[in-house]
């Protein structure tokens, strides 16, 4: 067994909180201690309740998911809930009138469309220093670093074939993280990275079929890793005489799955219903809502509502 020498430990202990300032080392239940998770709500309440209580404050987040899925809709809602934050739309995606359906106006959510993976990066350093409340980059796959970006260009006017390194994305998560982890745990700026999957190329019969970009930092330095899927469509008849579908999609009910977690249990699931020009609702609001959107189209496309889908709402 060691021989400890607990006198020397003590006062190496103040050594270190003397020279790299007070709280550096502590001991559990001391007044220094940092035990609190600082929370805020999502406004959803069900995903809260499987987040451990809202999302917390100072740590990485991942929201993951195939296309079409609602992640950067649950973005736009998560940006709309603060009085400020920093929307880095580095797809060239951004879309300002769904941005606005979801809380977010003028003044407050600041859009900066960063060129590299290192202009994003370097902007959610800057931020985050300054302790904004919220930044979220959408998204991974297209943070390529500078240096590949120009050498597909000078490829391309030579009009020849550049091979892509591999592994570009991972890099830069591997150089920037740790310093964007230290300073959000001072900060308490909550960043959140949006991500795509892909398909495993040497995918076993059994286990994950899929993975997603980024390399392993980002899966390491997440304190949440939360995978979104559509699971269905809301629907309701359509009566646009343009539109030659049966049905017009109105939202989606989105699955939502805690895979990682160092703030709560992970694997929680919970449903949420998304109205497209309503944002996120709950179930007992579907029907109604369903209901109204079915007679203003009605309204404006001279068209009744079908009495099968009137008596369908009222057993809903």
């Amino acid at each position: 067994m060691a021989k400890t020498n607990k006198e020397a430990i003590i006062q190496l202990c103040n050594q270190i909180n003397k020279k790299e300032g007070k709280g550096s080392i502590y001991t559990i239940g001391s007044e220094n201690a940092n035990l609190k998770i600082n929370r805020w709500s999502t406004g959803i309440e069900d995903l809260d309740a499987i987040i451990g209580g809202g999302m917390p404050e100072g740590r990485v987040v991942e929201i993951f998911g195939p296309e079409s899925s609602g992640k950067t809709t649950l973005l736009y809602h998560l940006c709309g809930l603060h009085s400020l934050c920093l929307d880095i739309p580095i797809e060239g995606t951004f879309d300002a009138a769904r941005a606005k359906v979801f809380g977010n106006r003028q003044k407050q959510m600041l859009i900066y469309r960063a060129k590299y993976g290192e202009d994003a990066f370097n902007k959610t350093i800057k931020f985050a220093h300054e302790g904004i409340p919220l930044i979220g980059i959408d998204s991974v796959p297209s943070m390529v670093p500078k240096e590949d970006a120009e050498k597909v260009l000078k490829s391309a006017e030579k009009d020849s074939i550049e091979e892509q390194r591999i592994g570009g994305t991972a890099r830069l998560m591997n150089k920037y993280l740790p310093t964007i982890e230290e300073i959000i745990e001072v900060t308490g700026t909550t960043v959140i990275f949006i991500n795509q999957v892909r398909d495993k190329m040497n995918a076993m019969m059994f286990g994950e079929k899929t993975d997603t970009p980024g390399g392993r930092k980002l899966k390491h330095a997440c304190s949440l890793r939360i995978q979104v899927a559509r699971k269905s469509w809301i629907e309701i008849p359509n009566k646009d005489p343009h539109n030659s579908a049966t049905t017009e999609k109105i939202g989606l009910i989105m699955k939502c799955k805690v895979v990682k977690s160092k703030v709560c249990n992970p694997m929680g699931e919970c449903e949420i219903p998304l109205i497209f020009d309503r944002g996120f609702v709950s179930f007992d609001d579907v029907p109604s809502i369903r209901k109204e959107i079915m007679k203003q189209r009605a309204e404006q496309f001279g068209k009744r509502v079908p009495k099968e889908f009137e008596m369908e709402d009222e057993e809903e």
